[in-house]
């Protein structure tokens, strides 16, 4: 019975390395809202430990918010638009659910590592329109922590 179980679960793994090894090259409208969703689900856990008032996470929480930025823009200039951007991440969210952790945690990164190309790539206004965009999220995250103050 645990072969089986074992050989189920390597079996879902290696289909979803194959699917996940097929949206690297896939630079459509799909592959990039599941960049989004595999960015987002691994900037949560940051972005509630800045909200806490943990600073430590801050610069990693950053550089996935402007990957994630990088590629709504490319998205955005190739003309996907919100009512479809959103019906495209909600879908991706849901796929990601049930993929096995280990396929994608190699998703979010390589996903991270597109979004940093694409913003090394970018012009330098684009450069400054999407760090301008994350730093303010960022912030915007980080204020959500109010200070206890102790009376004395």
């Amino acid at each position: 019975m645990t072969f089986y179980r074992d050989r189920q679960t390597l079996a879902c793994c290696l289909i979803s390395m194959m699917a996940t090894t097929a949206l690297a090259a896939d630079t459509s409208h799909e592959h990039r809202a599941a960049c989004v969703a595999a960015l987002t689900t691994q900037a949560e856990p940051l972005a509630a430990r800045l909200k806490s008032g943990d600073r430590s996470v801050q610069a990693e929480l950053l550089k996935l918010t402007e990957s994630g930025f990088a590629i709504i823009g490319i998205a955005y200039q190739d003309g996907l638009r919100k009512p479809q951007a959103d019906q495209l991440l909600d879908t991706a969210k849901k796929v990601q659910k049930s993929m096995p952790p280990p396929a994608l945690s190699q998703l979010q990164a390589r996903c991270q590592i597109e979004g940093e190309q694409v913003l090394a790539d970018a012009n330098a206004l684009e450069r400054f329109l999407v760090t301008s965009a994350a730093e303010r999220r960022v912030k915007r995250i980080a204020e959500k922590h109010k200070p206890v103050r102790d009376g004395s």
